[in-house]
């Protein structure tokens, strides 16, 4: 068996899996460049093979800042969509809000003309603008 692989009995059957592979780590990556840039020059070319190495880490610098700049997009964009659904949200429950508010004034000013039309004296008038607007 190799190193990384599992294996499962169930019965009779044997089923063997394949864990995904651990991310290198720099001095992996590292001999894996000097590896790759060995093959290309001679061991007599030291400027060559330092530039070849500079740009394979580079390259592999450059990658790693765009995977991460494309994540940090798709965040941010995710971000921004979610605030925009939570701004409507609010837009809607104030405007169901200013609307109730505006209804309950017109009710208030009906009941309140209503009083002053039969000529209640304030204590009545109160008690009758309140159970108008109850009853409305």
């Amino acid at each position: 068996m190799f190193a990384g692989d599992a294996v499962m009995f169930s019965g009779d059957a044997a089923l063997a899996q394949t864990a995904a592979p651990a991310p290198m780590t720099r001095r992996a990556l590292r001999q894996q460049d000097r590896d790759e840039c060995s093959k290309q020059v001679t061991r007599y070319q030291a400027d060559l093979f330092l530039e070849c190495m500079a740009n394979r880490e580079s390259a592999r610098k450059a990658a790693a800042k765009k995977k991460a700049a494309e994540a940090l997009a798709v965040k941010r964009q995710k971000a921004e969509q979610e605030f925009n659904a939570t701004v409507k949200a609010h837009e809607d429950w104030n405007r169901k809000r200013l609307e109730l508010i505006a209804q309950e004034r017109a009710k208030r000013a009906d009941c309140k003309k209503q009083a002053a039309d039969q000529k209640l004296h304030l204590a009545k008038r109160l008690r009758f603008i309140e159970k108008c607007i109850a009853a409305k």
